[in-house]
This record gives C-alpha cells, structure tokens and sequence, in this order.
C-alpha cells in the first residue's frame, strides 16, 4: 500500500522541479542554492507602512526590547544547558512515511514542516520589509531560497548603504523585526492551540478508546484485536490516559485479556522490536467522543476528529518552531539578525572593538551550539 504522505512529496517535488524548469530564466544559484526574486507586490509594504506609521514605529520599539531580552536569555540559557549537558539543540528537519533522521535532527511530517516554514519564513522577512520602508531604505527585491526541490528560507534584499547610514535605533527596529514576527506566529499559534482544546473539551467528552491500527504480525494482530475498548484485565477503559495506565508495569511474556466490543481476547505481550525489554501490543488508539450543545448531543464523527487533531498537530509544530527560530535567530551570532543586532549595540558601547567583539561572540556561540549538536550526544553515549 503506498503511503500517502510519500505520495504527496514525490507529487511536490514533481511541481516544484517543473516551474523551476519552466522559470529558469529567472533563477540565480549561490554555493548550491537556488534564489528566485520578485519585485511585485512591494507596493502593499508601503501602503501598510503609511496607514500606521506610528503603531509599526511603537511595535518596533517593543521589538528591540524584546529582542535584548530574548537575546540576553538564549546565551544564559544555552550556556547553562551546555555546562549540564542538558541542553537539546537538533536540526529541525522534514521527513515524510514516519521515517526518523539519525543524528541530531528533529523529524517533522513534511507538511507539517513546509506549511509551518513557510509560514515563519513570509512573516518574517514581510516584517523586515515593513521596518526597512518604515525608514525611507529602498527595497530592492524579494525571494526564496531552494536547497534543490525544497523551500529553505525567504529574504529581502535592500539598499544596504541606506541602512548603513541609519541611527541605531531604526537599524535595531529593522534587525528585530524577523524574531518579532516569529514571537507574533508563536503566540497566535499557541492562542489557537489551547482556545480550540478549551472549545472542544467544553461541549465533548472521551466515550471509548478505538483501535485505529493494528500493526503487522503482532500480539494484537495474530488474535484479530479490533473496535473500543472497553476493559484490559477487568480494568474498565475510557479513554488512552486509562489505556496507558492499564499497560503499565506490564512484562513481555504477560497474558493480557482485552474486551472490547466486538469480543473478549486473550494475548501474549510482546517485546517493542524499537525498545529492548519494553512491552509490546502493537495498536494504535484514539479517544472516541460523544458531544453536547444545547441538549443536543450524538457522537463525534472520526473524519471530524482527524481533521481537529491534525490541526492541533500543526498548531504545536508551528509554535514550537516559530518560537526557536525567533530565540535562535536573537542570538549574537553573525550572519544571524541577532549578530547584526547586538553588532551594533556592541558598535555604540565600545567603538572600534565593537566589530572584534561580536566577531569572536559569534565563534564562540556557534562552536557551543555545534558541541551541543555533535559533542553532546557523544559524550551522553560514552557516559551511558
């Protein structure tokens, strides 16, 4: 059976490989990576800029304040976690059919990953680009960024010389302005995220644990498991909380009678073929609900559910990779906004060796974050 996440990115690929062919007039390429520019549209930026100058101007200023302290946190925070070992820095990247990159990666279901990058990435430089017409700097273009068919990033290209000649404030406004919007992202995502889950658990209760799938010869499978599950050795279920703690303490080899409403099913646990010693069922499960409004009540539908919960799904993602980029991106490490941002903090305070300190602030802070990344695991495994 093929799997329709893989089936979506081998259709993906196809479109992307196909307007880069057919656009490859207006493609550029840099170390491997393909740049695609644009110049239309840039007039919403400025009719945004002159309806609110003075509200953009006031949520810059926040952003600047935002952007020390999220700045000042990240380094603090990251060397403390790298003194403990404790802290988890992983690339964030796609993968797609369950499959999980080794190494120091955080494995992202592929839509999930380039609707939520593409979403952090357009907010982003959009908000770059608002701060830089703020202050009269001419924009030149804007782009994507391709590492072969995948969408990596986004930019905007302005008069750098313009920028140069700004007072520190307004350059401050300009290099926050990406985090700004990610933090913006991060919270309206997670808004969304508890609201629809208060909404949801307001008007509907778990009714069942459903057997949603069975996996290929295991205990579950060899006995035929299958509908809700209504007790696990005479321990009544009602939702996947009680399902788990019925699993609890439980020992590879152990009998297991499970009732459910299609019948009653004796098995043998199994141990996890990914977990050494780990029980083993082999089902996956979902809560069933019942629902109620205004007296008014009946079962919610599964196609329902799979869609809220999918959307709940990308909500988390979208916080959780909105937000680190934001702090990452804060960090005074060059050629992160956070090391444009703090270069020219350091510029003001101490002149001339401003441009010596940031330069050896950023190659200190990229070899912790590279020991954190590489030297971290090795040393957790050596330890282990």
């Amino acid at each position: 059976m093929v799997n329709f996440e893989i089936l979506s990115l081998i259709i993906f690929v196809l479109f992307v490989g196909v307007f880069l062919l057919k656009d490859r007039k207006n493609l550029s390429f840099n170390y491997g990576i393909i740049i695609r520019r644009w110049t239309k549209g840039m007039h919403l930026i400025d009719r945004l800029v002159k309806s609110h100058p003075r509200f953009i101007k006031t949520l810059g200023n926040i952003g600047v304040v935002i952007g020390v302290l999220a700045g000042v946190a990240g380094v603090v925070l990251l060397i403390v976690l790298t003194v403990k070992l404790q802290a988890d820095i992983r690339l964030v990247l796609p993968t797609a059919g369950g499959y999980q990159i080794p190494g120091p990666v955080l494995s992202v279901p592929f839509w999930y990953w380039i609707i939520a990058i593409f979403i952090i990435a357009s907010t982003h430089e959009t908000m770059h680009a608002v701060f830089i017409r703020l202050e009269k700097v001419r924009l030149k273009n804007y782009g994507i960024l391709l590492l072969l068919f995948l969408p990596i990033g986004a930019f905007v290209d302005p008069d750098d010389k313009g920028i140069k000649k700004l007072a520190l404030m307004k350059k401050l406004r300009i290099f926050a302005a990406g985090s700004l919007a990610n933090f913006i992202v991060a919270i309206i995502a997670i808004a969304l995220l508890v609201s629809s889950v208060f909404a949801f658990s307001s008007i509907a209760k778990a009714s069942g644990t459903v057997i949603d799938s069975v996996d290929t010869n295991s205990p579950a499978s060899k006995v035929g498991l299958e509908g809700t599950i209504h007790e696990i050795n005479g321990i009544t279920i009602h939702n996947t909380m009680e399902f788990v703690n019925a699993l609890n303490g439980t020992r590879v080899g152990q009998q297991m009678e499970i009732t459910t409403d299609k019948g009653s099913y004796n098995l043998t646990l199994g141990e996890n073929p990914r977990i050494k010693n780990d029980t083993y069922l082999g089902i996956g499960v979902r809560n069933s609900y019942e629902y109620k409004i205004l007296g008014v009540g009946g079962d919610v539908s599964s196609t329902f559910l799979n869609v809220f919960f999918t959307v709940l799904t990308f909500l988390n993602w979208l916080y959780m990779i909105s937000l680190g980029v934001g702090i990452v991106n804060l960090l005074p490490v060059k050629p992160f906004d956070g090391g444009l941002f703090f270069g020219e903090i350091f510029n003001k305070l101490f002149g001339n060796r401003g441009n010596l300190i940031i330069n050896m602030t950023s190659i200190i802070l990229l070899a912790v974050i590279l020991f954190n990344l590489f030297g971290v695991p090795i040393l957790r495994s050596l330890v282990g």
